[in-house]
């Protein structure tokens, strides 16, 4: 089976911190693309400068920026080969991360495929480091068959990216899950992603604790719940499984029971029993990182953990309860509309 044409599409706003290693490592690649598109968005710093010096094909937004979904989805819409690679502009790839992308893809019958960020980001910062490996870890233990898909290291058919309507750029103005999205879309139209582990690339981000949990809650876990909430069926792998529950689960327990344990020492006796089960149930994570880390990072990597399996089902809980309310309220104004003289709402007489 031949090798087939790969565009290459790399949003950017703002990111000449990383633009031209990202750039860089394209042109080393065992599989050469036949093309880079790099979409400026709104920058205004030297993003454009260090694209227009790395000689690859430029597509531009001069207004606010609109987000990397409206940018990759310009760039398709402008490629020419028959598979588009999607790759972040802090994103520095393996040499060998497309060629794995295509051969699975292949060996597979799939439509798309994505990889994995490698074990030694650019960052040292602790929160950082902990961010970092986190995703490392769960991409490299998630099913092969996946359930969704990634645009940091993501191929996908152009044919199929079109016949999908590509990213919803207008549900996803900021950077979210409209990857997830896709995802589900086109794996509920009968097709199938795979999730390569071995197609590594070094992310360069910074981390910082702030933007960790801005991230987590307001750009993951509260669209994923209302993207859950309309197709239950889709995405539950990755950090979604049924073990990643049960962590939640002692996470959320543990304090509430060391805090009662306070008035009623047994009660602290079980709270020390679900935080050690808690620490069980993480070994694998916690083993990885402890290889990895400094003691200190090591604590605050474990400390951000725990945090992680707090608010991460706290926002799925809370969220769902928004959407069921806003629900019921939509039934009770239908309601009110038909009992109404005329079908005209009580509002309005």
């Amino acid at each position: 089976m031949g090798v087939p044409s790969v565009s290459v599409i790399v949003p950017a706003h703002n990111a000449e911190a990383t633009l031209g290693d990202c750039l860089q490592a394209l042109k080393g690649m065992t599989v050469e693309p036949a093309e880079v598109l790099v979409y400026i968005d709104g920058a205004t710093d030297g993003t454009e400068q260090i694209a227009r010096d790395a000689g690859v094909t430029i597509l531009k937004n001069n207004g606010s920026p609109k987000g990397p979904a409206l940018a990759r989805n310009a760039a398709a819409a402008a490629a020419t080969s028959e598979l588009l690679w999607f790759v972040d502009a802090d994103v520095v790839v393996a040499p060998d991360c497309l060629r794995r992308l295509i051969q699975d893809m292949q060996a597979n019958g799939a439509v798309g495929a994505f990889g994995s960020y490698d074990d030694m980001p650019r960052s040292l910062r602790a929160t950082s480091l902990y961010a970092n490996l986190r995703h490392h870890f769960i991409h490299q233990r998630g099913n092969r068959d996946a359930t969704t898909f990634w645009s940091g290291i993501g191929l996908m058919r152009r044919d199929v990216f079109l016949q999908f309507g590509g990213y919803d750029a207008e549900r996803f103005r900021y950077p979210s899950v409209e990857d997830v999205e896709l995802g589900m879309r086109v794996i509920a139209g009968g097709n199938r992603i795979r999730l390569v582990p071995t197609a590594l690339g070094k992310h360069c981000k910074d981390w910082s604790l702030w933007r960790v949990w801005h991230t987590d809650v307001m750009r993951r876990a509260r669209p994923w719940t209302v993207m859950l909430n309309e197709r239950p069926e889709a995405g539950r792998d990755l950090n979604l499984t049924r073990a990643e529950q049960v962590k939640a689960m002692l996470a959320l327990v543990t304090p509430v029971l060391l805090f009662a344990g306070l008035f009623k020492p047994v009660i602290a006796l079980l709270g020390l029993a679900t935080g050690l089960a808690y620490l069980f149930a993480n070994r694998e994570f916690f083993s990885f990182l402890f290889r990895r880390l400094s003691f200190g990072q090591f604590a605050v990597a474990v400390l951000m953990h725990w945090c992680y399996h707090c608010y991460s089902p706290l926002t799925y809980v809370f969220t769902m309860a928004e959407l069921r309310l806003a629900r019921l309220a939509r039934g009770l104004g239908s309601s009110v509309d038909a009992s109404s003289p005329s079908g005209t709402s009580a509002s309005k007489l």
